[in-house]
């Protein structure tokens, strides 16, 4: 089993990829990837087994009630039907998704607007890979059934207890996890292959089922909107393999 974790940005040049390698008794942390372009990434999205899992690190739609407001906006006859006088409520809804709300109570900060920041750049640029990746047979689920799911870095490592955000800190959290001396040296010089490394992780949650699954109340958002997989608490211990003896652990 392998497992993909992709931090995107809206231009390669802070795009990192990082592939762990699981087996019974181990799990090694291939070189990460940095400056990755849209060829690369469908390449390793598309080559994921039945058995692999995708873990990217951006907005996988945008809130529904946005969508809805600039499609009427667009309309002979505009209408903006988002926000009244008041507003306050329904500029909620335009700003944030579902799964932003739910992710705000797991987080050390709110995830960032993908309607109303920058990040809709980086939305932008996976709306088209979503594209591309449907036209080769390979279509994603935003809430994540499939072999790709939404994951946010920083809502995993507070969940795992990660504050410091290096290798060092994670290695000692994990020791099963095997970060080979070149990938550890891409990953302390890099905050986008580090917070790949920790989706590649989430990625492994996601498939032992330890991650927050949209429940039938959020099912339709999630299709829509895309849904955030959280890691519950104390869950990294337990994505280690199920044969490592601590044979061959990092240093």
């Amino acid at each position: 089993m392998h497992t993909l974790g992709v931090d995107l940005s809206a231009r390669p040049r802070r795009t990192a990829a990082v592939v762990v390698d699981w087996s019974a008794e181990r799990a090694v942390v291939r070189t990460p990837l940095l400056r990755c372009g849209d060829e690369q990434l469908l390449h390793l999205l598309t080559a994921l087994g039945a058995k692999d899992r995708a873990g990217v690190d951006c907005p996988f739609g945008w809130p529904a009630a946005f969508v809805e407001a600039v499609s009427a906006h667009a309309g002979r006859s505009p209408r903006w039907p988002g926000r009244d006088a008041r507003g306050d409520d329904d500029l909620l809804a335009l700003r944030y998704r579902r799964t932003d709300l739910f992710a705000a109570r797991h987080a050390p900060r709110p995830p960032l607007s993908v309607s109303f920041d920058k990040l809709g750049a980086v939305a932008a640029r996976w709306a088209r890979l979503q594209a591309l990746l449907a036209g080769l047979g390979r279509p994603v689920d935003r809430g994540g059934a499939g072999p790709i799911a939404e994951v946010y870095p920083a809502a995993a490592r507070h969940q795992w207890g990660l504050p410091l955000g290096t290798v060092d800190e994670l290695t000692a959290a994990a020791p099963w996890l095997e970060v080979p001396d070149d990938a550890r040296r891409v990953c302390a010089a890099s905050r986008d292959a580090y917070d790949a490394l920790v989706c590649a992780l989430v990625a492994r949650a996601v498939e032992l089922r330890m991650t927050t699954a949209p429940g039938p109340e959020d099912a339709e958002a999630a299709r829509v909107e895309g849904w955030i997989h959280i890691p519950a608490p104390g869950t990294l211990e337990r994505l280690r393999p199920a044969g490592w003896t601590g044979a061959g652990a990092p240093g």
